[in-house]
């Protein structure tokens, strides 16, 4: 199963606590969520991310997951539904993020989609440097 969990938020912390959810709904299979390459050169993230289930989010790490009966878990919005994140707004950025949509096809792996209601409105955020953010996550 591909669960496509939708918005990224300004952290994807909401996670970890859907986990014991998540395991609970899954009891025979192994859900592992895909995170970005860059958190796995962090010390002490790494580590949180590999507590947590967390694999590289590239489609070689996530198609081998699934081919292995693994479940994995995606917030396919990524940096870019990270950076927009407005509190009180919910958005959801999927028109040039459909990868997990071809690998569930691929894989003949059916395919959930899933909402995260108020994760937007965890943290406050602050909209003065959404431009260069941006020009950086490029």
């Amino acid at each position: 199963v591909v669960m496509a969990v939708h918005p990224h938020g300004v952290a994807s912390d909401y996670r970890i606590l859907m986990d014991g959810l998540m395991y609970a709904s899954f009891p025979d299979r192994t859900v592992l969520t895909l995170t970005a390459s860059v958190l796995f050169y962090i010390p002490l993230v790494r580590e949180l991310c590999i507590w947590t289930r967390c694999i590289d989010a590239s489609k070689r790490v996530a198609a081998r997951a699934l081919t292995k009966g693994h479940s994995i878990m995606v917030i396919p919005g990524g940096e870019m539904e990270q950076i927009r994140t407005r509190k009180g707004k919910e958005e959801v950025c999927l028109s040039t993020r459909l990868g997990f949509v071809r690998l569930a096809l691929q894989t003949g792996t059916a395919l959930v989609p899933c909402y995260a209601f108020g994760c937007v409105d965890l943290y406050d955020t602050y909209s003065a440097f959404h431009g260069p953010r941006d020009w950086l996550r490029k």
